[in-house]
């Protein structure tokens, strides 16, 4: 079985690109594909890219498929739950391919693999980032401005995304990446909520890195629905305000929290981080921040946030993000 490409506008490099690192380490990870490195050639010149992949477990494995299948509210036969993975793919890809804006990672195309005679696995090629991801950068920043600055470069492009109607679903430093230029860029923005399979009750909290950044409202027992355990706007701003936390700060949301469960019951019962746990961040800044702990409603847009930073810190007004003019293409997960 083949999906139309053509249908939703997305460049077909199928043919174009080769993967060179398969079968040794793939360049990241997530929960249910892999980010491999690959060589685009296109009009002459080739030029190394970041190919995300399927997890061939998901793919062949019976027992890793069935598991994944147990966990959603109603059952789902392995082979439809697949096709559902793969139309969701596309349909990030669609989205992805809309977006254009110097915080957000440069979508390319999508190439396909024949998995059996039925179905072909598409795999999505992006600008591949050699500076690696915010997580990393942040160990080798010692100074507080560069902080600020990623962290204003994370926001607009969150911002950006939020304007689309994009909800990104899964922020934290490990989906930041770093240009060549050393600026934030957002990745795995629509894709998490492809490749993490949203929409069922799986969602993340498979990670425990995703469970330090994740927002209340999505661990909470009483939300038995799918629905309810969907990311929205105001899960995002949760998600950003810990990310941002790590960003100025250097040290983890809940430090002392190591296992799980641990942050399942601190997070779902309502507890913010602690100041006295991230010394580096001012009280004011604080402040700012803890505004993105607030219950569901209350919690500021990405503009607010922003304007925060541009009063306080006039020097990191990079650009005015008004002034991307592109089609708006409104997506909306619901």
């Amino acid at each position: 079985m083949a999906f139309n490409l053509a249908k939703i506008d997305v460049d077909d490099l199928t043919g174009m690109v080769v993967t060179t690192d398969i079968g040794n380490r793939p360049f990241g990870s997530g929960s249910f594909a892999d980010v491999w490195t690959g060589i685009y050639t296109t009009q002459g010149y080739s030029y190394t890219v970041a190919v995300k992949i399927l997890r061939s477990s998901l793919l062949s494995n019976n027992r890793i498929a069935d598991k994944t299948i147990r966990v959603c509210k109603s059952f789902i036969h392995r082979s439809s739950f697949l096709l559902v993975c793969l139309q969701k793919i596309l349909r990030e890809a669609k989205i992805w391919s809309t977006l254009d804006h110097p915080n957000v990672a440069r979508f390319i195309g999508v190439y396909y693999e024949q998995h059996t005679q039925r179905y072909r696995i598409p795999r999505l090629v992006s600008t591949f980032y050699r500076n690696r991801t915010l997580k990393d950068r942040l160990v080798h920043i010692h100074n507080n401005h560069e902080r600020w600055q990623l962290f204003r470069q994370f926001l607009s492009g969150l911002e950006y995304l939020h304007r689309n109607k994009v909800i990104h679903g899964d922020l934290k430093p490990t989906n930041v990446l770093i240009d060549d230029s050393w600026n934030a860029v957002l990745t795995d923005f629509g894709l998490s909520l492809v490749l993490e399979a949203h929409g069922f009750t799986t969602t993340t909290v498979n990670s425990v890195g995703t469970l330090r950044y994740m927002a209340p409202e999505l661990m909470n027992p009483a939300n038995t629905s799918a629905s309810a355990l969907l990311p929205t706007v105001q899960s995002d701003i949760w998600s950003a305000g810990m990310t941002g936390l790590e960003i100025l700060s250097g040290i983890v949301p809940y430090p002392d929290q190591i296992e799980d469960t641990e942050l399942i019951v601190c997070i779902s019962g309502g507890e913010i981080p602690s100041r006295n746990s991230h010394p580096r961040v001012s009280r004011t800044t604080w402040s700012a921040l803890e505004t993105c702990w607030e219950k569901g409603g209350k919690r500021p847009a990405v503009s607010t946030l922003i304007r925060y930073l541009d009063a306080n810190y006039p020097s990191l007004q990079l650009y005015n993000t008004d002034l991307t003019n592109n089609a708006i293409v409104l997506v909306s997960y619901q």
